[in-house]
Order: C-alpha cells, then sequence, then structure tokens
C-alpha cells in the first residue's frame, strides 16, 4: 500500500492510502521545520529536473465572505494583524478595485468558473434552485485538456458533482468548522465520504499541500483551494480565541454602524441582515443560554420565545409576582434568534469552547446588570463586538493558511513557476451600514478580494486601481496556460487581467462599467433583486424588487427603484442622489451605460425581474443555437 503523509499544526498526520482512496488521522511526532523544508526542496528539484512543460502552475485560493476591510494587506485593511495577507501583498499585486458580479457564494463561483455572469451560467442562487450545470464550458475543462493536472480541494458550494476536475475532495454543501465531511469521487461514477479531524482551515490546507506533493510532475497544475472561512456561523480555532478577544478590544466601530438607512431605496430598511436586530443571541454571537437568569433574559430574547420558556418551567424563582409577559417588550431582543449548542464538538476541545463562550456570557450578565447596556446603540455595539471576535478570529486561521501554502511553493522551489490567486467570493459587511453578511450592490459587499503572486512575474507591492470582475479569472488563466483559444474564449464574457500584470494599469480597464445583477428575493436576508453597474466614480443600480404597497398600487416611487451614489463625494454611500437635478446628466450617461451593459450581456428584458418567483436560466455561452444547454 503506498501511502503519502503530511503534518497539520494540530501535531498528526494525515494518510492517504493510493489504493483504496481513503485519508486516515494518525498522532505523530512533529517533523522539524528544517527536515520539512529540506525535503519540500529535494521534491521540488526532482520536480523540476523531470519537467518538459514551462506553462505555470496555478494555485487558487477562494475564502468564503471575506471582507475587503480586513484583508490585512496593509495599515487601512488590517482591524487585527495578518502577517500572511500583508506577506502576499508585499510579495505580489492587490487589485484594490476587484468587483463580483453577484455577492452571494456559490453564484460567484460560478461566474469565476465560466468567466459569464450568472443568467448566462444558470446559478443564479444557492438554495432552492437549479443547481450549476456542469456540462457547461469552465475553464478548468479547458485547462485539463490543455494538458494541465486539476484538482479542488474545501468548499464547491454549487450543489452538483463537481467536472473538469482529476480529483476532488469537497464538501458537501457548505462545511464545518470542525471535522468536516468530504465528498470524493468512487468507483462507477458514485461518491465517497470521509469526515477528517481537525480544524476545516488547517485540513483543507494540509490537503492542498498533500495535493501538490503528489501532483504529475510532468504536468502543469492548477488546483483550486476552497477555504470555509470566515463563513458565518463563526467558530475561531481554539488556538485563537484569546488573542482575537485582545485585538477586538482595541478595535473602533465603523463609524456607519448605527446608520438609519436614510436617503437610499427604502427596501434597505427592511433589511434582514443587521447587527442590532438579526444576529442571533445563540447561533451567532454564541451566548450560553443556560447562563442567563431571567432579568437578563427578559430583554434579549423575542416575545414569543420568552413566554415559551416560561412555560417550560425555566426560572423558577426567578420572576416577579406582578410580571405580565403580555404587557412586557423586550429591549434589545433580535428579530430572529436560532439556537445552537455545543454538544456536537468533541471532548477536550468542547471544553475549551464551552469555557470560553461560558466567560463570554457571564460577562456580558455581568455589564447587563451593570447598566453598561442603556440604548440599543449600546447592545448593537456590544453584539458588534461579539461578532468580531468569531468572524476575525476565523481569518487568524487563513491567514496561516497563506502563509503556509507560500511557504510550501518557496521551499518547493515551485514559486516562480506558480502564479498564487487569492480572492474572496464576494465580500462582507463588518457593521458598515449597521450590517453583516453581502448582497447589496453597496461597495462593502461587490469589492472583492484579489490578491496575485507570481514572482518574478508580476512586480511585488504593487497595488492596481483598474477595473476588474471575477469574470475576468478564467480569461486569466487561459492565457498564462496558453489556451485562450477562440474556441474557448468566446465563451466567456470577462477579459484576461494579464494586461495587467507589468504595471497594474491598462487603459481597457480605467473606466470600465461593470455590470451587477442579485436574483435571491425572497431570500434568506431580505435584499431586493436588484442590477446596476459600477463605474470608477459611480454606483448606479435599478431596485426591481417593490415594496409591498407599491406592489398594491402598481405604482414605484423613483426614489425607490433607481440609486444613484457619488462614492467620490459620498465615498461611505450614505445618499441617493438619482432624482437630484445636479446629476440629470449624469442619471442619463448611467442609464445608457447599464442598458448597453445589459445588451452586451445578453440579458433578458424580465431579468431579475419584480415577481413572487425568483427566475430561472439556462446556461447560454454566445447567441448560436449550439451555444446553450437545453432542459
Amino acid at each position: 500500500m503506498t501511502q503519502i503523509q503530511m503534518r497539520l499544526p494540530c501535531s498528526g498526520l494525515f494518510f492517504l492510502d493510493s489504493r483504496q482512496k481513503k485519508w486516515y488521522w494518525r498522532i505523530t511526532m512533529t517533523i522539524p521545520r528544517k527536515i520539512a523544508a529540506a525535503a519540500a526542496l529535494f521534491m521540488g528539484l526532482l520536480g523540476a529536473a523531470s519537467a518538459a512543460d514551462e506553462r505555470p502552475n496555478i494555485l487558487f485560493i477562494i475564502s468564503d465572505d471575506h471582507g475587503t476591510n480586513a484583508l490585512g494587506t496593509c495599515e487601512k485593511d488590517s482591524p487585527v494583524p495578518l502577517p500572511g495577507f500583508r506577506r502576499m501583498a508585499n510579495e505580489g499585486m492587490v487589485f484594490d478595485r476587484a468587483y463580483c458580479a453577484n455577492s452571494l457564494c456559490g453564484p460567484s463561483r460560478a461566474c469565476m468558473l465560466t468567466g459569464r455572469h450568472s443568467h448566462n451560467n444558470g446559478f443564479l442562487y444557492n438554495y432552492g434552485g437549479p443547481a450549476f450545470n456542469g456540462d457547461q464550458p469552465t475553464y478548468p475543462k479547458m485547462l485539463q485538456k490543455a494538458g494541465y493536472q486539476t484538482g479542488i480541494v474545501g468548499k464547491w458550494h454549487l450543489i452538483s458533482r463537481p467536472t473538469g476536475f482529476d480529483s476532488w475532495q469537497v464538501f458537501p454543501s457548505q462545511g464545518d468548522y470542525l471535522n468536516s465531511t468530504f465528498l470524493s469521487a468512487g468507483p462507477n461514477n458514485s461518491t465517497r465520504s470521509n469526515r477528517l479531524r481537525g480544524y476545516v482551515t488547517d485540513v483543507v490546507t494540509n490537503m492542498a499541500i498533500t495535493w501538490m506533493e503528489s501532483r504529475d510532475r510532468s504536468k502543469p497544475f492548477a488546483l483550486i483551494v476552497g477555504h470555509k472561512a470566515p463563513h458565518r456561523n463563526w467558530l475561531p480555532a481554539v488556538r485563537h480565541l484569546d488573542i482575537i478577544k485582545k485585538h477586538v478590544a482595541k478595535m473602533t466601530p465603523p463609524a456607519t454602524l448605527h446608520d438609519d438607512w436614510s436617503n437610499r431605496p427604502e427596501f434597505l430598511r427592511h433589511n434582514a441582515q443587521s447587527v442590532g436586530w438579526n444576529l442571533c443571541n445563540w447561533n451567532d454571537v454564541h451566548l450560553v443560554a443556560e447562563r442567563i437568569p431571567f432579568d437578563v433574559m427578559k430583554d434579549i430574547i423575542p416575545k414569543g420565545q420568552l413566554r415559551n420558556r416560561i412555560k417550560n418551567g425555566e426560572f423558577k424563582g426567578q420572576i416577579p409576582a406582578d410580571f405580565d409577559i403580555e404587557k412586557h417588550e423586550p429591549r434589545f431582543a433580535p428579530r430572529t434568534n436560532l439556537g445552537w449548542g455545543m454538544d456536537w464538538i468533541e471532548p477536550g476541545l468542547q471544553d475549551i469552547y464551552r469555557k470560553h463562550f461560558n466567560t463570554r456570557t457571564d460577562e456580558f450578565v455581568a455589564n447587563f446588570r451593570a447598566g453598561k447596556y442603556k440604548t440599543q446603540e449600546d447592545m448593537t455595539e456590544q453584539r458588534w463586538r461579539w461578532y468580531m471576535e468569531d468572524y476575525l478570529g476565523c481569518i487568524l486561521s487563513l491567514d496561516e493558511s497563506i502563509s503556509s501554502l507560500l511557504d510550501y511553493l518557496d521551499n518547493a522551489g515551485l514559486s516562480e513557476n506558480t502564479i498564487v490567486v487569492y480572492v474572496g467570493d464576494q465580500s462582507f459587511y463588518l457593521g458598515e451600514h449597521g450590517l453583516y453578511d453581502k448582497r447589496w450592490i453597496f461597495e462593502e459587499s461587490m469589492r472583492m478580494p484579489l490578491i496575485m503572486r507570481w514572482k518574478g512575474k508580476i512586480p511585488a507591492g504593487k497595488r492596481s486601481q483598474a477595473m476588474v470582475q471575477n469574470i475576468d479569472y478564467a480569461p486569466t488563466l487561459l492565457e498564462l496556460a496558453g489556451a485562450d483559444t477562440p474556441e474557448n474564449t468566446r465563451t466567456m464574457e470577462g477579459t484576461s487581467l494579464v494586461p495587467l500584470f507589468a504595471t497594474g494599469e491598462a487603459p481597457q480597464f480605467t473606466d470600465r462599467p461593470l455590470y451587477y445583477a442579485f436574483y435571491e428575493q425572497p431570500g434568506e436576508h431580505n435584499a431586493p433583486r436588484h442590477d446596476g453597474i459600477r463605474t470608477q466614480r459611480y454606483t448606479f443600480a435599478r431596485i426591481w424588487t417593490p415594496l409591498g404597497y407599491e406592489r398594491k398600487s402598481g405604482q414605484r416611487k423613483p426614489e425607490n427603484e433607481w440609486m444613484l451614489i457619488d462614492n467620490e463625494k459620498d465615498p461611505q454611500q450614505l445618499r441617493n442622489v438619482a432624482q437630484d437635478p445636479a446629476y440629470a446628466n449624469v442619471m442619463k450617461d448611467l442609464t445608457e451605460k447599464y442598458h448597453a451593459a445589459r445588451a452586451l450581456y445578453r440579458v433578458p428584458a424580465d431579468c431579475p425581474g419584480s415577481g413572487n418567483r425568483i427566475p430561472d436560466y439556462l446556461p447560454s455561452w454566445g447567441p448560436g443555437e449550439n451555444d446553450r444547454i437545453r432542459k
């Protein structure tokens, strides 16, 4: 039995049985760093000696919900120290104006795979619609056909079975932060399922390193590393629990944390992604309900939940005789409050997490009784701090992963012939506008992380202001691989970013309108269906979903249907100037560019639509009869 082994940060080895295609965990001694580096260097030299193909390897790292305001590339975007991301920025190029085409996890990944917008790749929203159709053209298939060894480990999140990969080991859906399950190809088109012990970011990182170690060295490789972190519901590695709490204690909340959502389309006021009103006590910020007495609990959970707890006999001896549940209104109850527990965590680790979240809860109870939370603003800031502790704590492990992967490439002698691309699937609100999550065309949602490192080919420490989008990544990789044939590139709507590698700037990217569309309404966080364009200066959008009273009357208010933000004068995006006479010419110009973008990308007239049902579209990559998937 041939075995390949790899070291995890938590002192153990995964073994891959090449005959049975299964991973096994075994506790072992940690290999000294110098020996590991020497071994990696030897294997790299061995691979270089036998390699005949000079095309670059591709390591494409994609995280989930990594906000650009916590990217870690400079002081401005480093709320906590992130040395791995700072190193990658210093050794490569940061694209400050990279944007997604649809700010949702799965749809953004589909845009990257196909180089096409959501309505043309058929994957418009995460759940409840069609799975990603793997029969359509994608860049991994094209690289595979061009002689690349292709693989993906970690998050796939497209429901369907991965295609275009020589091997794949992916989460069934989101994955779990601890001891996650992985699916892989079995015999006769079957699917194997294995649960791997460890913190998910560590496991995925080491799976990636093992994949590269065991690759076919006669071929260039293209590996996608799909991280779960920092996706909700956030659970940092135990090694980061204390350190992140100290960092967040020094942080200042965003200036717009208490945004009242005025002066923008009214739909924003009906959002369900507010830090103050929608982060759950248990599921999101991990308070421990059993440790919260009645005098605190009565003000922090919805009235219906409080009534049920009283009926179930909780708080015996704690409820005042004159308390009337029907007259009581909780002061700080979130509108949603899903449950969460720790029984699923393995013994040992569970004790550590319980101690941490018990302490959080006890401190909160003491502060509440001491009168620290006098207003909703006070409670919102507290929820924000808990959110930051857990969210940024997950990013700390992601930062370590970046360091480990770069170290591996350097020690293996692969850095000069491997382009490393780091992306987030979109950005994420870190309390800006009082929000978490993504979805909207606003900057904290649409602008996404993008860093590229290719030693000797991309200048180190460069920042690009070019307007780029995630549909550009596929044609970029095809050009690097010499697979940018007319047959391949005709299926793509993006533009190769290779011209930017020399200086970070090129004329075709200077003021390029980028089309955006969001479809998931009805949906989890009640964002409306909308589309629009982002230019160098402006954010322009049409809000397709009417409010209830607008739907009933059949009349839309112009200020609710159209939005224009002047990002130069209003960088915090607090004022819709679409109806301001001073911007009449700008509105005319951007309306023309908006319709031109819709025509360029063959957007159907009723897309994204205003009806009660989310639209579905079959994949299409051109105007011809053979340029589409049929039912």
